[in-house]
């Protein structure tokens, strides 16, 4: 198993992609914390998938939730191997109605809360001389496109993040990566596909044919989970049906 003995964070681990990248790593032998806000889809997650998945409910912009994740983690598995920050928030609007609270959400979300658990994992991981974090950003990261500035901005940001990381912390042996997926269905893009139109249109711009499922990036976080890897560091992985390669 590829994953055996490794120890896992994973925020927003009870449903979409989280719960693909649960999934996965439990089959590839992986202990899970799988982090979230509601907790029947945490407690569900692990009942299907078993004993080794640790339900740990919380806010991702709160503090002390997140020193309460680490804690625990750390508490139940005795260590932290990977972390997979996949919490994350997407709106948007023309760049000039932007309201400074939502500008201020997406930002909290999907970049500085990623800040507050990375530093508060980075100490156990220093000490060990071993850590591995998986980001997952998007393609709006890598391009950008109108009317979602602010997400735009998180996730350019984080993949900067994600690169500074890799080159500070490398000499330690901590490893750092992140995977763009294009469009997936899941939960948070529910809305958006039922535009049957639009998504006829924007079909036209991935070339594979087809739109992403979570497996798709879940299998990516794997191999950056894996030490098939072991030489990757610092790299942002499109996984988007050749959407990027236009």
């Amino acid at each position: 198993m590829r994953l055996k003995n490794k120890t896992a964070i994973i925020t927003g681990g009870g449903t979409g992609i989280g719960l693909a990248c649960t999934r996965v790593f439990c089959r590839e032998g992986a202990k899970v914390a799988v982090f979230g806000r509601r907790q029947d889809r945490l407690e569900s997650a692990a009942k299907e998938i078993g004993e080794y998945v640790l339900p740990i409910p919380g806010d991702v912009t709160r503090s002390e939730d997140l020193d309460r994740l680490v804690k625990e983690t750390l508490n139940t598995f005795g260590k932290i191997d990977i972390v997979v920050h996949n919490s994350g928030m997407f709106t948007g609007a023309p760049l000039h109605e932007i309201k400074d609270a939502e500008w201020d959400s997406i930002l909290d979300v999907n970049m500085r809360s990623i800040f507050q658990l990375t530093k508060r994992v980075l100490p156990h991981m220093i000490e060990r001389k071993s850590g591995n974090f998986i980001h997952i950003s998007s393609i709006l990261g890598l391009i950008a496109v109108p009317g979602t500035a602010a997400y735009n901005v998180s996730k350019g940001a984080l993949l900067q993040f994600n690169r500074s990381i890799a080159m500070e912390y490398g000499p330690m042996g901590i490893r750092s990566n992140a995977v763009c997926p294009g469009l997936i269905e899941t939960e948070m893009s529910a809305d958006l596909m039922k535009d049957e139109e639009l998504m006829k249109e924007w079909s036209k711009d991935y070339p594979i044919g087809r739109f992403g499922v979570p497996e798709d990036i879940a299998n990516a976080c794997l191999y950056f989970a894996s030490d098939e890897s072991s030489f990757v560091t610092g790299t942002a992985l499109p996984v988007d049906g050749g959407f990027t390669a236009h």
